[in-house]
């Protein structure tokens, strides 16, 4: 079984999971897409990344369908910078310093 085979099922297992209810699983699905976007990274050539993509933009799909939340996601689109090494984390407060 290759690799993007196994993210397929585990994927398809996660839907079938949010489909009967069972929200639980939504940080798995998160971390499928970290794995997923890692894998696509490591692959020297687009045909190896091709399958890996696929998953991916069906992943993303689910996502949208079940409406998950992206903390890190709304972090990353407020503070586009946060993962400088210069980033002041203070600079997070949006409410001032107490």
């Amino acid at each position: 079984m290759e690799t993007w085979e196994f993210y397929q099922e585990k994927l398809d297992h996660y839907r079938e999971e949010l489909d009967n209810g069972n929200h639980d699983v939504e940080q798995d699905v998160v971390d499928l897409e970290e794995n997923l976007k890692r894998d696509i990274e490591m692959c020297f050539e687009e045909k190896d990344a091709a399958p890996y993509k696929k998953v991916l933009k069906a992943l993303k799909a689910l996502k949208v369908e079940f409406e998950f939340y992206d903390q890190e996601g709304e972090l990353d689109m407020m503070f586009p910078d946060r993962h400088d090494d210069d980033f002041d984390e203070d600079s997070m407060n949006i409410f001032g310093n107490d």
